[in-house]
Order: structure tokens, then sequence, then C-alpha cells
């Protein structure tokens, strides 16, 4: 009896850490402090007040002046165009050969992303506006990066992309009159997660949804074999208090969210999240199995990435039934309406130095 609850109350201070832990990651940092390390720094207060990278236009304040917005790249603040910039977030982000439905929910995902920054109600951890880190913000390639990766391939490539920014010109994700936070992965493993499992913030249309279609892409499984000798070493590294010893006993997965994946497992003398299990291990998810037998720990994967928000692959499984990029968004985005950002109007506004 004592043992027994001896085990339940640790495993209750575990949560309680392990919670207040991912919570931690929504409290805004002060200027100089580390950014997170284990999750992607989404800060959701309001800090529109912040010195922001906007470069404003030196042509007149007409409607068809285009504003450039300031993306910095680790080194420095590139100035473009939000419709290159959301070029290059587009064929940095999803494959060039997906649907082009799939491609315009992308860059309409990207662009609310982009706008939500923008206007400071997302942060990006380097203090900047937003960011070409994929880990922060979202990922970008150039034009030239672009040639060089697709080769032959790149005019149609380039005009499939642009056709899928254009068409889409102005269109963002709206939720009760504002951005959403238009969170995306590459593979949801058949069903995507809630925000609140993995960063402790409930958001109403950021909720778990089936994703139909996934299983013939490359992203929808995987698997990571380690020596036990390679597996304590990884985790003993990563969690010193684990003292991990036999993996065969000292691995157990004490709670798994509604959607499969793991948010805390005991190893060893500790438990830890599926986030932190992930990132000591290298591994795409955190829906994941473990197969132990004689010298070898056999780890299957799920899905690729948080699994919050969109899942890319299941965008194009969509696609490729007739789904358009209406369809698609609204069945990743619980509740959200497309609108009309009118940049002609606001985003000059803004990127010439008039918000705040």
């Amino acid at each position: 009896m004592k043992n027994s609850m001896h085990s339940k109350l640790v495993r209750a201070l575990a949560f309680i850490v392990i919670a207040a832990s991912a919570l931690a990651h929504f409290i805004p940092h002060k200027e100089g402090s580390a950014a997170p390390k284990s999750l992607p720094y989404l800060d959701l207060s309001p800090n529109i007040t912040r010195g922001l990278d906007l470069i404003g236009t030196n042509e007149p304040k007409t409607a068809n002046a285009e504003a450039r917005i300031g993306v910095f790249d680790g080194e420095k603040v590139l100035a473009m165009t939000l419709r290159d910039y959301l070029v290059g977030v587009t064929a940095a982000e999803m494959p060039a050969g997906y649907g082009i439905e799939a491609l315009k929910a992308q860059a309409v995902a990207a662009r609310t992303f982009t706008l939500k920054h923008i206007t400071g109600e997302l942060r990006c951890k380097s203090g900047h506006t937003i960011c070409t880190d994929h880990r922060c913000c979202q990922a970008y390639i150039s034009v030239e990066r672009m040639k060089k990766n697709w080769g032959d391939r790149f005019e149609e490539r380039y005009g499939k992309i642009c056709k899928a920014v254009d068409s889409t010109e102005d269109m963002v994700m709206m939720s009760e009159g504002e951005l959403v936070t238009a969170l995306y992965h590459s593979s949801s493993g058949g069903r995507t997660e809630n925000c609140e499992a993995v960063f402790a913030v409930a958001l109403p249309y950021l909720v778990s949804v089936e994703s139909a279609g996934e299983e013939d892409s490359p992203e929808y499984r995987s698997t990571v074999c380690f020596t036990k000798s390679e597996f304590n070493e990884r985790i003993n590294a990563a969690f010193p208090d684990a003292e991990m010893k036999e993996p065969s006993t000292d691995v157990e997965v004490w709670q798994r969210t509604d959607s499969g994946r793991v948010s805390l497992i005991r190893l060893g003398g500790t438990v830890v999240s599926g986030q932190q299990l992930r990132n000591a291990l290298s591994l795409k998810s955190t829906n994941v199995e473990f197969d132990i037998e004689g010298d070898t720990v056999e780890i299957s994967c799920l899905g690729f990435g948080h699994g919050v928000g969109m899942s890319q692959c299941g965008a194009n499984a969509m696609a490729k039934e007739g789904a358009d990029f209406e369809t698609i968004l609204k069945h990743y985005y619980t509740g959200i309406e497309l609108e009309f950002f009118t940049p002609k109007n606001e985003l000059p506004r803004i990127l010439c130095g008039a918000a705040g």
C-alpha cells in the first residue's frame, strides 16, 4: 500500500514539474536570456511595442507601394517583400511536388504565421521580427537555392510555388477576429495533436483531428535502433538522474495523449516528457513504441514533427482526393474563417513606422 501511494505521489509530482516546465515556454523572456531549446519559441502575449525589423519603402505611401519586411537569416536582416518571402517559405516548407491545393493551404498558413509576427502577437527567439530558422519561425530558401535544388525543373516548380502564393494573395486565417497561430508540421502519423499537449496553451482551432491518407508518405513511419549501451549513454547524458542500466526494465511509458503520443515516460530514476525524449534521441515524433530484445533497443515513430495544426502530408493526401485549399485549412484548423488581410492599406502603415 505504501509503495502504491509513493508511486502515485511521484507520478503526480513529475507531472506538475513537466507541466510547469512546458508552461514556462510561454512566459516572456527577458532580453538576453536563453531561448528554450525543447519546444518551438511561441510567445502568445502581445508585444507590439518592441523593435521590429520593418523596413519602409522610399516610394510615396500609395496603395501600390510595396513595403518590405526584414527577415533575419542568422547573420543579417534581409529586406524583401512579403510576397517574395512567402514564396521562399512555401518552397522550403512543402515539397514542390505536392498538389497545388496543398501548396495553396501552405501559403495561407505561412502568410498567417508571418503576419502574426509582424503585428507583434508572436515572437522570434532571435529578438528580430521573424527568422529563417525552422526550429523557431519558418524555413526559407532563396531563388538561387531553388535553382540549385531543382535544376532543370526550376521553372516548372517555381511557377507552381508562385501560383500557390499569388492565387491566395492577402488571404489569412482568422478566429474570433484575430489572426490564428498557424502551426503546421510534416506528418501527424494519422491524427494531429491538441495544442495544449505540446505547448501548454489550449487554442480552440488547434485541436486533434484525423489525418487520413498519410500512410504512403515516407514521413509517416520511421525506425531508430540503438544497442543497449548506446541507448544508455544517450539517455544518461541527457538525464543524469536516470542512471539507465537495463532498458528492458528501466523504460516505462506512464502517459500518452489522446492521439497516442508519449506525454510522460520513466527512464530509470527520472521521469521526462515525450518532447524531452524526442530531443535526447533525435526522434521524428513523440508517437513512439519501444521494442527491446537482446542487445537492441528499437524505437518506431509515427509522424514527423510536433503534430499540432496542419499535417503537410495529410494536406497533400486531401488534395489528391480533390479537396481545395479552403477545405484543407478548415479541416486542420477547427472553426477558422478565411479573410483578406489588406496589406495595401494595413501593412505599409505597420512597416513604415506607424505601428505601436
